[in-house]
């Protein structure tokens, strides 16, 4: 299943914060790295206790830089 760009949900994993773009069943995919370019992503996880590909995209943490202007 494809989510729509305004529906896509957000999964902690191993520590990071993905966002979430399709899972499809395991039996379905027969090429992960084509799906990925695909889709966009840049990363895929096997979810074998719910059987599905997780297709995402990593959320980087925000830096905040100050600058003082003086």
């Amino acid at each position: 299943m494809r989510y729509p760009f305004n529906r896509r949900p957000l999964r902690e994993i191993n520590g990071s914060l993905y966002e979430v773009i399709a899972d499809y069943p395991i039996d379905r995919v027969l090429n992960v790295t084509q799906i990925k370019e695909w889709l966009n992503c840049d990363t895929a996880f096997k979810v074998g206790h719910e059987g599905i590909y997780m297709f995402c995209i990593k959320i980087e943490e925000a830096q905040i830089i100050e600058e003082y202007d003086k």
